[in-house]
């Protein structure tokens, strides 16, 4: 029996916001517009640069941004993820059971991962993520039960970063193609792909039912444009969401495909932009909308969370979706 209708795997974060200038990219040697992983003395000469700007402080993770927007719009949701013996791991559990996400969190002797999101004036974020705790997210917590009775699997590029990390995901893989548990894949990163292009595109052809990728990730996939690789995940029997910017997205199953149109707004922080997008799909998607309905959703969803910094949409935007 299905009573769950996601289950999420993925880097439990905390998000720490901040406002810069290109320049500054440039003085610390950052590519914009990437996740960059980098470790603990790295991180904290990243937050000594900004000690002096202001910053938010939120939850974060692509997963868990998708998961919670789902569990606001009242769909049934678990998450799964490491998190350390700290006030930033206390705060995600806490989080997690006030939206009444089921909770699936391993703990380590390593501090809560973090997400240093470096927010230029054209809206692009720069990530600087430490793993922290997340990489040490191994086989013994994958959440076998909750995905067995889950409708979707739904999990990000970011699980190939460590070892334990790909055996987990493909743990997790294994147990949902088992029972009929549908596999949702987003590529998540430039970089991701770059690192496990392979993999990934292993987890397309052999794996998957949803892809999301936008149009770099999907060129650096498959070295070609967006609509060809729309074609070329289709073609595998998933469903592509092939995400464009401000020129909207592509959604296509078999021969079937919809151009999405984007939703006008301005664009202040481009954070999460994608995850709520995959939320606001598999929204509709687990509602039994159709492909072009579940896609203005997300285009709803995604509009919405650009135009404000952080990964939170507003109680307006998630209003609106319900009713699309």
């Amino acid at each position: 029996m299905k009573n769950l209708d996601v289950v999420g795997i993925c880097n439990a974060l905390v998000d720490i916001l901040i406002h810069v200038d290109d320049a500054d990219l440039v003085e610390l040697g950052l590519r914009k517009g990437v996740m960059h992983l980098v470790d603990g003395p790295r991180q904290a000469e990243v937050l000594h640069h900004f000690k002096d700007r202001p910053h938010a402080v939120e939850l974060g993770g692509s997963a868990m941004n998708a998961i919670r927007t789902l569990a606001q719009l009242e769909k049934r949701t678990a998450f799964a993820g490491m998190v350390g013996p700290d006030s930033f791991g206390e705060k995600i559990s806490a989080r997690m059971h006030q939206l009444g996400i089921k909770a699936h969190l391993g703990k380590s002797g390593e501090p809560t991962g973090s997400c240093v999101i470096l927010i230029t004036p054209d809206g692009e974020r720069t990530m600087n993520t430490h793993l922290g705790a997340s990489r040490l997210y191994g086989h013994a917590e994958v959440p076998h039960k909750e995905i067995e009775h889950a409708r979707v699997l739904h999990f990000c590029g970011y699980q190939w970063d460590t070892d334990d990390q790909k055996t987990a995901i493909t743990q997790a893989i294994a147990t949902a193609k088992t029972h009929d548990t549908l596999v949702s894949f987003d590529v998540a990163d430039p970089f991701a792909v770059e690192r496990s292009r392979d993999a990934f595109v292993s987890v397309i052809k052999d794996h998957a039912d949803i892809v999301f990728a936008n149009r770099e990730e999907a060129k650096l996939l498959y070295g070609t444009s967006a609509e060809d690789a729309a074609e070329r995940i289709a073609a595998t029997g998933a469903i592509a969401v092939v995400k464009l910017g401000a020129d909207g997205a592509l959604v296509q199953k078999g021969r079937e495909q919809h151009r999405i149109h984007p939703v006008p707004t301005q664009v202040v922080d481009t954070t999460a932009a994608g995850d709520m997008f995959a939320a606001g799909f598999l929204y509709g998607f687990t509602s039994g909308k159709s492909l072009d309905v579940a896609g203005r959703i997300a285009a709803t969803l995604a509009s919405d969370v650009i135009s404000r910094v952080g990964a939170t949409v507003s109680d307006v935007a998630l209003g609106t979706a319900a009713k699309i």
